[in-house]
């Protein structure tokens, strides 16, 4: 009867951690569900004795435990409760998931297989169904970022999408035989979508993580042929992204020239042009605010659409905006003959508010490449950042550091995030409108503004020292975690949604206190773990000069 009882619930748990992973890419109230049911499994199973012993044996659970311990003390003095508990329900997972897998006897290589198919069952049908947006096989075109990604942030997506690739490769080092081979074409697809989505924060760390592996490869790799080939793949990798952006760069940057003499000054209809000298903005290298006949334009649109050259394009922009954009990324001048070397697709595509004819090339990797540059550009020109991606994330961190600069040692406390930056928007006289002024978007100035220097030192501690301890930086699978969860913290507030310290606290946890040493039938504490007593400041001096075992 007890055997069948610890049988129910350890299938009940394998169960719940595939439901977990599963929801990740799809929805939120199944993500809480499977966590509801991670806890409410582990006090029905009983076992707190050896469940005890296990945490005695683990430091590295309590120490995980500090990271919601400071958001705890940090609801001491804030002002907004509201939003303080907000904040300390979205930080459960960091929580709950390090404390339920960490008491929990170990998962095997076999369990561990299953759950990660089952994840990557989730994201290949979630790749399936954006691609089928993304082509255009439900008959209508995407046309913005948001269209790509129908489920959860395209950001997180990214991320998903990303760790699912790095998954894959070490299921295919693992298995043996065909089904090894059957992986190929699924990593295949998923490196092309990740490109095809065009979401640069998750290529750029798809770039940089397979960087830091192939690195980290060529030192401890003992195989004088993997070592050179790993340095052969890496230097050939910085090589091509190296070319990219210098070859994007001078494309961007290759301006025309204007002599303000030869300037043609009325059209072929002999109405006036209107040049601007003094702008500097452009597109695709040609001057926005020249050659420019508002007449003849609206006049014309008029006749070719049934939006309203002074009205709004279809993504609430000004829609006479989008056409002098769009006709100047052409090279075309802004005037009745312009506005008629346009196709009928054109119009469709200003019509929704498109800019720039590059854009139309959804497939293609360098018009989200363009815009970044572009918004840079125009912003150090002193262009107003709303609604540009890029350029508002600067204004956010500025803001933010000024905040930090006034609550330095303490920070403004859990609750009091979105008040404190609302309020220093208002001092700093920001050009961001209302509805764009957000938080960070950096998940590591969020800590530090919110707790402080001594907050923030022991929330990198808890999320540090654990992995220093067990000494998993030499393991692939959370070493990539790592590594993606960082970097992802440098261009988001990751820990900031439900979905996004799930996925960062769901496979921190699940790598954390995998062993694949362990037998077929797990028992409550890993070989490798037995008898271990480590304090922090024994480990680290060697972490951090170099434990450079072969990555398991």
């Amino acid at each position: 009867m007890f055997e069948i009882r610890e049988d129910f619930h350890r299938n009940i748990y394998i169960g719940a951690l595939i439901l977990l992973g599963v929801s990740l890419p799809f929805s939120v109230f199944t993500l809480s569900v499977a966590q509801i049911i991670l806890m409410v499994n582990w006090l029905l199973e009983g076992r707190f004795l050896q469940k005890w012993n296990l945490l005695k044996q683990r430091p590295a659970i309590l120490i995980i435990s500090l990271f919601y311990l400071v958001h705890l003390l940090g609801m001491i003095y804030t002002s907004d409760f509201s939003w303080g508990f907000h904040d300390l329900r979205i930080k459960l997972p960091l929580f709950v998931l390090p404390f339920v897998i960490g008491t929990s006897a170990p998962l095997n290589n076999k369990q561990l297989k299953i759950i990660l198919n089952f994840y990557l069952a989730a994201v290949l049908i979630g790749s399936i169904i954006s691609a089928y947006f993304i082509f255009g096989f439900d008959g209508r075109s995407v046309h913005t970022i948001v269209q790509i990604s129908p489920f959860i942030s395209h950001i997180r997506w990214s991320l998903m999408v990303v760790m699912s690739i790095f998954i894959i490769f070490w299921l295919i080092i693992k298995y043996q035989g065909w089904i090894r081979w059957s992986y190929i074409p699924l990593i295949i697809w998923l490196v092309f979508y990740l490109f095809i989505l065009q979401v640069l924060t998750g290529i750029v760390i798809f770039i940089l993580t397979s960087a830091i592996i192939l690195i980290r490869i060529a030192f401890t790799s003992k195989q004088l042929m993997l070592k050179w080939f790993t340095i052969i793949i890496f230097f050939t990798l910085l090589l091509l992204s190296g070319s990219y952006i210098s070859h994007a760069y001078a494309r961007f940057f290759t301006f025309e020239k204007i002599d303000a003499k030869t300037l043609t000054k009325s059209t072929a209809k002999g109405n006036p042009y209107s040049h601007d000298l003094t702008s500097k903005c452009v597109e695709n290298g040609h001057y926005i605010y020249m050659y420019i006949c508002e007449p003849e334009l609206r006049e014309s649109w008029n006749k070719r659409s049934k939006l309203n050259y002074d009205g709004k394009a279809l993504d609430g922009a000004a829609l006479k905006d989008c056409l002098i954009r769009y006709l100047t990324s052409k090279g075309l001048r802004k005037d009745a003959e312009g506005i008629n070397k346009l196709t009928d697709n054109e119009i469709k595509y200003i019509e929704l508010g498109m800019t720039n004819y590059i854009a139309t090339d959804k497939y293609a990797l360098y018009p989200r490449v363009y815009t970044a540059m572009w918004e840079l550009y125009n912003y150090s020109l002193g262009a107003n950042p709303s609604g540009y991606s890029i350029s508002q994330r600067i204004e956010f961190i500025k803001t933010a550091f000024h905040i930090i600069e006034n609550n330095f040692w303490f920070g403004v406390g859990t609750g009091d995030v979105p008040d404190a930056f609302s309020r220093q928007y208002e001092i700093d006289n920001s050009k961001l409108a209302k509805q764009n002024r957000l938080r960070a978007h950096n998940q590591l100035v969020t800590f530090m503004l919110t707790f402080g220097i001594f907050g923030f030192l022991i929330i990198l501690i808890s999320l540090l020292a654990p992995a220093i301890i067990l000494k998993k930086f030499s393991n692939y699978l959370f070493l990539v975690i790592f590594i993606i969860g960082f970097l992802s913290f440098l261009n988001e507030d990751t820990l900031e949604t439900h979905q996004g310290i799930s996925f960062f606290a769901f496979f921190y946890a699940l790598f954390l206190f995998y062993d694949s040493k362990i037998p077929n039938e797990p028992s409550m504490i890993s070989n490798s773990e037995k008898g271990m007593k480590t304090s922090i400041m024994e480990v680290l001096p060697k972490a951090f000069l170099g434990n450079m075992r072969p990555i398991e």
